[in-house]
């Protein structure tokens, strides 16, 4: 029982009840034998006895209820909330007030040194490549070469100490520049159940700074093809700078291009012709700024195959021979492409007209004798299967009835396109676009217009214009002066007689010319197709709607030709010839039909791991899983082994992991073989860059440090939101442990004595009054 007066304790205590009428009998018995007594004392006397046995009775019953001394103590656990301070250069930046560093070391002591109770220890370690203890904030300096927050994290949760771990305050500006990942150890934590509370020092605004971020091009083009490099800039701070955008093969300057800066991300074409065969090493320059933070960035070096190789064309025709005409109407196009010494083409004719007759047709080439076969032929015409088709890189529709195909012929051309990057032309006619029923047909999903139904065709002179916008791309671009160009295309190009009607180029396409005017009819549209690239030409290229386009576009030259022409065509070669190579560029950047080589990135610092993926493929495009596939590295001249590559049954390729062995480039090749016989090689460039990647971009990382924090349970703050959630910090902390103590107090000398008096006292006044 507790008294309310006190925090003493009895140990048998019966109740107020039984306590009572038991004190009452006790005060009975003792007043009968005092009143009944034998010899009476005087009144006075007997009372004073009375007193002093119940006294007496008093204490010793007390005693009996065992009364004990209760002290409550309470006391909470020693604890750690670690804290973990970012010390590698990038804290030094000064985008807020005072610097990254110093608000870091000013939010410990306003939000953690003012507020953190006093059993909680708040041990300091700092970190940027490895972890240290920091028992002294102030004398700590942001110098780290590297922020290894992985590994700092690691090395807490597995460091041993006295007092266990309930949290952690990571303090940085999220710019991590190891290879583990935060998360992935936050998770650790997480199972461990200790927060990471981060704090992000810093802002996400660009230093002043001109970055090359990334270059693209096709890993492979021919040989004197004109190439496009997409370059992705990044200028924050440089509105409006004007800056100089080169590539460049060892000192010679190839392409060069004025930029006028914009701020913020931005892409540069630049267009060049690779005039040198094999595999070679470019670099794209841009030209430094005043006062940019780092100008080592402004630089990227890419790789490209440049190849030789001899583009075949599949061209079928459906225009028949002109009467009195000399030349077959296809000729005009075989000769335009075959002017090109490696363009090979193979032509096929039409041998039906809409109506089902027989169309006047020429089946030998007047000048080769080299036979030309029906479309339809079972075996020399349109191929029956993919392999057949995949033989040539460009197909040309000129104005072919749609029940010549058969079966999977126009599913594989598709094929062709989007998967194998092969390039696809239809030209106009009564057998094309929508009038030949080919919107109906799984064409409709290459070709870059959006065709009409039924009768879209129409027979009238019309003027061609070209868009200004388009004078710059690699088909219509004939010279390097603009205005050259833009004469070639207007002055100097004869009339059209027809077209195709369309309702529109569709979305990704590319208009380079229209009918009459700017908002007339598509006459040529373009568009990258998956893989490859198609094409749109709705008028024709023979006697009915083309016949000037195919004979007189060129210069005159005095002399005439068998057609009666007075002019060389020189245009009309080269528009087509430009056309067939940048349709063809998808299927001639795969350098090696059997082997594929990609890496997951073209660059880094030296040690970093890239991995490499390969794909081995036999003649029918089937993969191989059974391959040998070894990567080599090497400068150029001198090439070593340096991995052997694993077939991975769910990624269905061959993967390997390469460690970049220095800085520089390095052109890795992967070479596959099975049973001792080489199946082919591919290429691809790793460079090596010795980057001060800590300060590469000095943007805080806000996300990463959210992320950390979501990953381990616990908050993200920033320094400036932090003052009322401090709570939420320590809410991880032991709880408070209350223990109570109990001492006895019946057997104190004080309550012995006091009971010893009392009975002494009722005896000795008892013997002196001579009572018994």
């Amino acid at each position: 029982m507790n008294l309310p007066w006190g925090t003493v304790q009895f140990t048998h205590f019966p109740g107020w009840i039984p306590l009572l009428a038991g004190s009452a009998v006790v005060v009975a018995l003792l007043a009968y034998s005092y009143h009944h007594a034998r010899g009476r004392a005087r009144l006075p006397l007997r009372w004073s006895l009375l007193a002093l046995r119940c006294v007496a009775v008093g204490l010793i019953s007390l005693c009996l209820l065992d009364p004990q001394n209760v002290e409550k103590k309470t006391h909470r656990p020693p604890a750690r909330l670690a804290v973990l301070l970012d010390t590698s250069k990038s804290m030094a930046t000064q985008d807020v007030p005072h610097g990254r560093f110093e608000a870091a070391r000013q939010w410990l002591q306003q939000n953690l040194v003012a507020h953190k109770p006093a059993h909680l220890a708040t041990p300091v370690f700092s970190f940027g490549q490895t972890m240290t203890s920091l028992p002294d904030v102030s004398r700590a300096s942001p110098t780290g070469a590297l922020t290894a927050m992985a590994s700092a994290m690691e090395n807490l949760l597995a460091a041993p100490a006295d007092e266990p771990l309930t949290g952690v305050i990571l303090l940085s500006d999220g710019i991590d520049t190891s290879t583990q990942s935060p998360e992935l150890v936050a998770r650790k934590f997480l199972r461990a159940g200790i927060p990471v509370h981060t704090v992000t020092l810093g802002t996400t605004n660009d230093q002043r700074d001109v970055v090359l971020e990334n270059v693209r091009v096709k890993r492979a083009v021919p040989n004197e093809s004109p190439t496009r490099v997409e370059v992705s800039l990044r200028s924050s701070g440089f509105p409006n700078a004007a800056v100089t955008v080169q590539i460049r093969r060892n000192r010679e300057v190839l392409a060069s291009q004025s930029v006028r800066l914009n701020g913020a991300a931005q892409q540069v074409d630049l267009d060049f012709t690779p005039r040198h065969r094999g595999f070679q090493i470019y670099e794209v320059v841009v030209s430094p700024s005043p006062d940019e933070w780092l100008a080592s960035n402004n630089r990227r070096s890419f790789g490209l195959e440049v190849t030789d190789p001899i583009l075949r064309v599949l061209y079928m025709e459906g225009t028949p021979q002109q009467k009195g005409s000399p030349i077959p109407e296809w000729k005009y196009l075989k000769d335009a492409l075959q002017s090109d010494p490696q363009i090979q083409v193979t032509v096929l004719y039409r041998q039906q007209g809409s109506k089902g007759e027989r169309l006047n047709t020429i089946d030998a080439d007047p000048e080769t004798g080299e036979r030309i076969y029906p479309v339809e032929h079972p075996t020399r015409g349109f191929p029956r299967t993919l392999a057949g088709l995949l033989e040539y890189d460009v197909v040309i529709h000129s104005d072919i009835r749609i029940n010549s195909f058969q079966g999977e012929q126009l599913p594989n051309l598709a094929r062709l396109v989007e998967q194998h990057g092969g390039g696809f032309v239809m030209i106009g006619g009564n057998s094309a676009f929508g009038k030949g029923g080919y919107h109906r047909t799984v064409l409709d999903r290459i070709i870059p217009v959006a065709m009409q139904s039924s009768d879209d065709s129409e027979t009238r002179p019309i003027t061609l214009r070209v868009p200004p916008t388009a004078l710059k791309h690699p088909l219509i671009e004939f010279t390097e002066s603009g205005a050259a160009t833009k004469e070639i295309w207007s002055t100097k190009f004869p009339s059209l007689y027809g077209m195709n009607h369309v309702e529109r180029a569709k979305p990704g396409a590319t208009v380079l010319a229209r009918a009459d005017s700017d908002t007339g009819n598509v006459l040529i549209a373009v568009q990258d197709i998956g893989n490859g690239r198609s094409m749109a030409f709705t008028s024709d290229t023979t006697r009915s709607w083309g016949r000037d386009f195919e004979t007189i576009w060129g210069e005159a030259t005095g002399r005439t030709r068998a057609d009666g022409s007075p002019s060389d065509s020189r245009y009309f070669r080269q528009f087509w010839v430009n056309a067939v190579r940048w349709l063809a560029a998808g299927k001639m950047s795969r350098t090696n039909s059997a082997v594929t080589l990609e890496l997951t990135q073209g660059s880094g610092a030296p040690g970093d791991v890239v991995q490499a993926a390969i794909k081995v493929r036999n003649p029918d495009q089937q993969e191989i899983s059974t391959a040998d596939v070894a990567v080599y590295a090497g400068t150029g001249n001198t090439s070593n082994r340096i991995a052997l590559a694993k077939y991975d049954a769910a990624r269905r390729t061959y993967l390997a992991d390469i460690k970049i062995p220095g800085s520089g480039a390095q052109i890795l090749t992967a070479v596959a073989s099975q049973r001792g016989v080489r199946l082919g090689d591919d290429r691809q460039l790793l460079v090596g860059e010795e980057t001060d990647r800590e300060l590469a971009d000095l943007r805080a990382r806000p996300a990463l440090m959210a992320a950390i924090a979501r990953a381990s349970g616990g908050h993200a703050f920033t320094s400036l939101n932090t003052r009322d959630q401090i709570p939420a910090l320590f809410a991880n902390s032991p709880a408070e442990i209350v223990q109570y103590s109990r001492s006895p107090l019946w057997d104190k000398a004080g309550w012995l004595g006091a009971i010893l008096a009392v009975l002494c006292g009722e005896w000795a006044l008892r013997r002196a009054r001579g009572l018994a």
